[in-house]
Parts: C-alpha cells; sequence; structure tokens
C-alpha cells in the first residue's frame, strides 16, 4: 500500500497509512467531489488495496472540507445515457461492495454529502458528519429517482413516512439532523470530523479484527433471532482460533488490557 501525506497537492482519491487505518480521501478536481464512473473504478481498485493489505480499518472521508456532491451532472448526456447500465455495472457493484467490504468502515462527512456522496456515507458500517454537513438524495429537483441505496437507507433508519418525506420533497439534513433522525451515527461540532473519525477509527484498528469481521457479516445477513444466534455459534466457533482470541482470553485472566494484533 502506498504511504502518502495529506499535504499531497494533485487533486485525485488519495490513499493513505496511519498505522492499521487506511485512510481514503476523495479530492476531485470536479465542482464539489462530483463522481464520474472512472472515478468509482479508481476507488474500487483503492478498496481492493486496502483489503490485500495488513489494513484493520477503513475511514473514507473527502478533502478541503467537502464529502461528495453526488455524480457529475455535466457528464451525463441524455440522449445517448444507459442509466441502468451506469447504476448496474458501476454505482451499484461499487455501493455494495463498500457496504460489504470485510473491514470496519468508517465515513466522515463534512459539507455536502448528497445523492452518490449519501450513498457512500451510508454504506460505511458507521457514519459521523460535522452538525453543518448537508446530507440528502434531492433528486426530485432533477426529476430522477434517489440510487445507490437511498431507498433502502432511508427506509431501514427512518420508516417509510420519513423516507416518503424526504425524497417527495428533496429536504436535506444537516448533520445534526441526520443524527438526531438516527439516518447515522452522531454528529460532533463543525471543523471536528476529521479529528472525530480518526480517533474512532484508531480505536476500532486497536481491537480484534478478525471478530469484528465476522460480526459484520451477522449484521449484515440479519435474520430471525435463531438464524442469527445460529450464525453466532458458527462464528464463534471460527474465531475461537485466532491469536486475538487467545490474547484476549489470557489478557482477561491477567487482568491486563489486551494488546491485539489483528489476527
Amino acid at each position: 500500500m502506498t504511504h502518502q501525506t495529506d499535504s499531497t497537492p494533485e487533486p485525485g482519491i488519495r490513499l493513505y497509512r496511519k498505522g492499521p487505518v487506511a485512510e481514503v480521501v476523495i479530492h476531485l478536481s470536479s465542482q464539489k467531489n462530483s463522481f464520474r464512473a472512472a472515478d468509482v473504478q479508481h476507488l474500487g481498485a483503492l478498496l481492493d488495496e486496502i483489503q490485500a493489505s495488513d489494513a484493520r480499518c477503513l475511514l473514507l472521508r473527502g478533502g478541503a472540507g467537502v464529502f461528495s456532491a453526488g455524480w457529475d451532472l455535466s457528464s451525463v448526456d441524455m440522449a445517448s445515457a444507459d442509466p441502468m447500465a451506469v447504476i448496474g455495472d458501476v454505482v451499484g457493484p461499487f455501493c455494495k461492495r463498500l457496504r460489504e467490504f470485510p473491514l470496519p468502515a468508517l465515513s466522515a462527512v463534512a459539507g455536502p454529502a448528497l445523492g452518490f456522496g449519501l450513498g457512500l456515507a451510508l454504506a460505511c458500517d458507521i457514519c459521523i458528519a460535522d452538525e453543518d454537513a448537508l446530507l440528502g438524495s434531492p433528486f426530485r429537483n432533477i426529476g430522477f429517482v434517489p440510487d445507490t441505496g437511498a431507498h433502502y437507507f432511508l427506509l431501514e433508519r427512518l420508516g417509510y413516512h420519513r423516507a416518503a418525506e424526504l425524497i417527495y420533497t428533496g429536504r436535506l439534513l444537516s448533520g445534526q439532523a441526520a443524527a438526531e433522525e438516527r439516518l447515522i451515527n452522531r454528529a460532533v461540532p463543525a471543523g471536528t470530523v476529521v479529528e472525530e473519525a480518526r480517533k474512532l477509527a484508531d480505536l476500532i484498528a486497536s481491537g480484534p479484527t478478525q471478530a469484528f469481521r465476522l460480526s459484520k457479516d451477522i449484521l449484515l445477513r440479519g435474520g430471525s433471532f435463531d438464524a442469527m444466534m445460529a450464525l453466532e455459534a458458527t462464528h464463534q466457533a471460527a474465531v475461537f482460533s485466532t491469536a486475538d482470541t487467545a490474547e484476549g482470553l489470557q489478557a482477561f485472566l491477567q487482568r491486563r488490557k489486551p494488546v491485539f494484533v489483528g489476527r
């Protein structure tokens, strides 16, 4: 994995290693970090690189105080565009990949997270935002149907009536309102989201990575009480042979803080 610093001036999507945390920074040359298909493919390649590395947590954020205003609509030619192909072959598979990424994934939202940007933020396991961030999928303003999983996340987290209102009105939520509505995990004072997200990422990256991976699998599968209990038993047996489980048990018996290594 490439080791870089935040001072990299060139626009693009940059990957930084901060100890066990892989930090991906979106800093596109387009207005407000708006995406094109090539940018999504580049982001997917970075996920491949992170997954193949020894990273233990993913942090996704925007550069220059902006997460992403969504798709670069200036790249859309209504006469020749094939939205089903773009969503079916590029956007949809990537959002599914990010949601099912085997490491704990956090998003830190400053400024707008709209449309595709909202999908990126909510596909991560945990999303925190500046209080004055703006989140939503105002597709009604351009006559489009919200995509990138917006219907799923809004319905699952807000309920039918609130999801319908946001879709029909295009109303945006501040970071504070999104946290109060439980669309995201929490909001933090304006300008502090990167600092707070890094603290959280460091804490998570110091934990038993394999156990987290298995817990994430259980949460994503969902199901009935019995089904999830059965999966817990299966995954508990799998994690029992890991180095971190041995360390955790030994540390408990010795009344000390465990030092997990991610294996």
